[in-house]
């Protein structure tokens, strides 16, 4: 949990979680940590889209959600209940592209994580704020080579996916959910679905279909070659109890 300022209203940030199962067995590979808003004294959600236009306009807040997610997953251990599996993270695409926010997410919490915990961690780098150039993608590659395991979020969102995908070796590549809106019943976008999947499969990546809100749509994405499913057909994203940390 964070408290925050949103446009002038104080505002409480909190944890969520939703799980990632696999597409073979549908037995449970992890879950995603999320973060959804209320207005304080009113206590009115703040919609996704607004919160995360203005968490992108403050950077600070946005490093300090993160650093406080990380935080209470592996530093002061009040989320260490949560990983009996893999815990995913979204990053910013900003505290990736930007020096200095990099280096700060760096030193205050992900320096500080040991090996058995970066097992544990995937990093979702929200591709569509990446620039592709060298910096961006030399910081992807030092992350991988100190340990994490780095996904590429929303693939298919924009067109730059195809540029960051050729100059990055990303672990994992998570499918965005408007690929599959139409799939499988419009006969051109499944096509183009699992074409997808070949391209992201030769880079020798798990592939994440996201979105999947039907049984039609999940047995498609089985057979069309996923190796992990996430969407509400399966799971919604539910709030989490932070457990106060054991002192000693």
């Amino acid at each position: 949990m964070l408290e925050f300022v949103y446009h002038d209203e104080p505002a409480r940030l909190e944890w969520f979680v939703q799980d990632l199962v696999t597409a073979a067995q549908h037995t449970l590979y992890g879950q995603e940590l999320l973060c959804r808003a209320t207005l304080v004294d009113s206590q009115i959600p703040i919609a996704m889209e607004p919160l995360m236009d203005y968490l992108n306009h403050h950077h600070d807040l946005l490093l300090e959600m993160t650093n406080q997610q990380l935080d209470d997953l592996f530093i002061s251990g009040r989320l260490t209940h949560l990983i009996d599996n893999s815990i995913w993270i979204n990053i910013a695409g900003k505290l990736i592209a930007c020096a200095s926010l990099f280096d700060r997410l760096w030193r205050q919490t992900l320096s500080k994580l040991t090996a058995k915990q970066k097992q544990c961690l995937v990093l979702e780098i929200c591709e569509d704020t990446i620039s592709s150039d060298d910096p961006s993608v030399a910081r992807i590659s030092f992350l991988q080579n100190q340990g994490f395991r780095v996904a590429m979020d929303d693939f298919g969102s924009g067109h730059s996916n195809l540029i960051q995908l050729s100059r990055s070796n990303f672990d994992i590549i998570k499918l965005d959910l408007k690929l599959i809106q139409d799939v499988p019943t419009d006969l051109w976008a499944a096509s183009l679905y699992r074409e997808v999947i070949s391209l992201c499969s030769s880079k020798g990546s798990l592939i994440v279909a996201e979105g999947i809100e039907t049984q039609a749509q999940s047995d498609f994405v089985r057979w069309a070659g996923v190796d992990i499913i996430q969407g509400f057909l399966y799971s919604k994203p539910r709030p989490i109890k932070v457990k106060l940390a054991k002192n000693g």
